[in-house]
């Protein structure tokens, strides 16, 4: 049975997207709507507004990535998320927060500017104990966005987020899956997890001139290996 993005107890709008099926597609409709050629978004009321800069970059791990995967970090308090870094592909972008919009859908980051992804807020903070999404888009109507190589990430890369707090989460990708819209793996997606985990999403596969949509998602899984803590 599909599930409801983790933690909708928290969500603050009228009328509640229900824990159905139905709900659930709504809930995704946002994010299966990056598309290329669809213009900016412009930000919804209720959205936060898009960072202008992104924090010093964090220190990577030098363990191995087999060691790495068999890592598991306990899980750290709340802190928003400010900035994502993938080194693999070259990720280094501002985070903004995502919420829901008049249809229960979640919102899309802005096309404009193209280095910027978006953290599901009303889910867990990247570091806490479940599901923390975060989405981007694959690209744009001049060229492309910041997920747009997220295709290229492996096992064992690191995923590194920075958060309001100052501290670092950072994750290693345990795996990549390219699913057609259609079989979105909503449990997989949002369903509630033991440990710390990441989920990056954006639009893959062949590109839909008639529905102006990608017919695909690519899908990274992670979880947390270890937090930096700034010094009290």
């Amino acid at each position: 049975m599909p599930l409801t993005p983790h933690r909708t107890r928290r969500l603050a709008l009228g009328g509640a997207v229900a824990a159905t099926a139905a709900g659930l597609l709504l809930i995704w409709s946002g994010i299966s709507g990056m598309i290329s050629g669809g213009g900016s978004a412009p930000v919804a009321a209720g959205q936060s507004a898009v960072p202008t800069n992104i924090p010093r970059r964090p220190p990577s791990l030098t363990e191995p990535a087999d060691v790495l995967i068999r890592t598991f970090a306990r899980p750290m308090g709340e802190s928003v998320p400010t900035a994502v870094y993938i080194p693999r592909i070259g990720v280094a972008a501002p985070l903004m927060q995502l919420g829901l919009d008049a249809t229960g859908a979640i919102e899309n980051p802005p096309l404009d500017p193209a280095n910027i992804a978006g953290w599901y807020r009303y889910g867990p903070t990247p570091g806490q104990r479940g599901p923390a999404v975060i989405t981007g888009h694959f690209d744009t109507r001049t060229g492309p966005a910041v997920f747009a190589r997220l295709d290229k990430v492996r096992r064992g890369d690191q995923v590194q987020i920075m958060r309001s707090d100052g501290s670092v989460a950072v994750f290693v990708v345990d795996r990549r899956e390219h699913v057609a819209k259609k079989d979105f793996p909503s449990a997989r997606v949002y369903g509630d997890v033991k440990y710390p985990g990441l989920r990056l999403v954006t639009c893959g596969g062949a590109f839909d001139r008639t529905a102006h949509s990608y017919r695909g998602n690519t899908i990274v899984y992670a979880h947390l290996v270890r937090a930096y803590h700034p010094p009290r």
